[in-house]
C-alpha cells in the first residue's frame, strides 16, 4: 500500500488538525444541545439532527452506529500502523465509551417513559 499521503503528514500537523477538530467538534454539541434543549423531541421517523431525537431513537441510532465506526476505527488503526498495546487500548475504550453511552441512553429513556406515564 502506497503511504504517501500519510508519510508526508508531521505529527505537530496531525495534532493541530486533531485538536481543532475536537474543538470544533464540542463547539458544536454545545451550541446544538442548547438550541434543542427545550423543543419536542422526535420519535418516529427519519431526523438528521441527533438533538431533536428522544433517548429512546439516540439509543437506537448509537446500536446501529457502533459497528460501521468499529470498522473505521480499525481501518485508522491499520493505515497508521498504530502498535498492538496501544490500538487494544484504544478499541478498548472505544468499546466502553460506546457501552457506556448506550448504558446512560437506556436509563434516560426508561426514567423519561416513567414521567410520561406519571403526568
Amino acid at each position: 500500500m502506497d503511504n504517501d499521503i500519510i508519510s508526508n503528514l508531521s505529527m505537530e500537523s496531525l495534532m493541530i488538525n486533531v485538536i481543532i477538530g475536537i474543538v470544533v467538534g464540542l463547539i458544536m454539541s454545545f451550541t446544538l444541545n442548547r438550541v434543542y434543549k427545550k423543543k419536542k423531541k422526535v420519535d418516529k421517523g427519519f431526523v438528521l439532527s441527533y438533538y431533536k431525537l428522544s433517548y429512546r431513537r439516540k439509543l437506537i441510532r448509537n446500536l446501529w452506529q457502533l459497528p460501521p465506526s468499529l470498522i473505521v476505527l480499525i481501518a485508522i488503526i491499520i493505515i497508521f500502523d498504530i502498535p498492538n498495546t496501544a490500538s487494544v487500548l484504544l478499541m478498548s475504550l472505544f468499546i466502553l465509551a460506546g457501552l457506556i453511552h448506550c448504558l446512560l441512553l437506556y436509563r434516560k429513556w426508561k426514567q423519561e417513559e416513567r414521567n410520561t406515564k406519571i403526568k
